[in-house]
């Protein structure tokens, strides 16, 4: 970008420059911005304004001091809804009074949680809920039907847990959903150990976990 304090560059010299690109995830959006100052006094930049249609303006700060006759090149960062698509997204980026052409390019940001992540169980079948967080800017859907060995701290993994969901989910950008399944425990597991298991879920994992029984409690379960 060219700017000065008393006269301003050709338009049609503005408009043939490619434009600038921003890429990265939507909340971390990174470019160079280069400043040229043309004209015969210092040039102070605070800040500048990305513009885009059928959105607000956003303020991005950033510092730079441009002496006459020089080219600074400023890092800028600049934060988007989280869940934006990814995609090519035109813009236009305006320092001082000059404004040139961009292109936001939104990555693909793979992200979720659940909460609560672990659980205790016992063997046999029980009813079990959870909240998935998609944190990202692409959708997931969830597998109705998961497995996972369980492990007793051998070396040999044990027999599956199964998490089968109650109805099919499709985690959707930046949204929250309460998943409600059933867990199925096997009555095989050594009642003297304790085991765990990590039954994927999305991106995740939700650790189970299977204390060891007294002989009184396995009598009764």
């Amino acid at each position: 970008m060219t700017t000065a304090r008393h006269k301003a560059p050709a338009k049609d010299a503005e408009e043939q420059q490619d434009p600038l690109i921003f890429h990265g995830p939507p909340g971390h959006l990174r470019a160079d911005v280069t400043v040229a100052n043309t004209g015969d006094r210092r040039l102070v930049v605070r800040g500048l304004t990305v513009h885009r249609d059928g959105a607000a303006d956003v303020e991005v700060p950033t510092a730079a001091l441009v002496l006459p006759g020089t080219t600074e090149s400023m890092p800028v960062m600049l934060s988007m809804d989280p869940a934006t698509k990814p995609g090519d997204y035109p813009a236009e980026v305006q320092v001082a009074d000059i404004r040139r052409a961009a292109l936001l390019r939104i990555e693909p940001a793979l992200a979720m949680h659940i909460h609560p992540q672990r659980l205790l169980a016992e063997p046999g079948t029980h009813d079990v809920s959870f909240v998935a967080v998609n944190d990202g800017n692409v959708d997931l859907p969830l597998a109705s039907v998961t497995r996972s060995h369980t492990s007793d701290g051998s070396k040999e993994p044990g027999p599956d847990l199964t998490l089968t969901l109650s109805a099919p989910v499709v985690l959707t950008s930046a949204g929250t959903v309460t998943v409600h399944a059933r867990l199925e425990v096997p009555s095989s597991l050594e009642p003297t150990r304790r085991h765990t298991a990590s039954i994927p879920v999305g991106l995740v994992d939700l650790e189970v976990i299977i204390l060891a029984r007294t002989a009184e409690t396995e009598a009764t379960s």
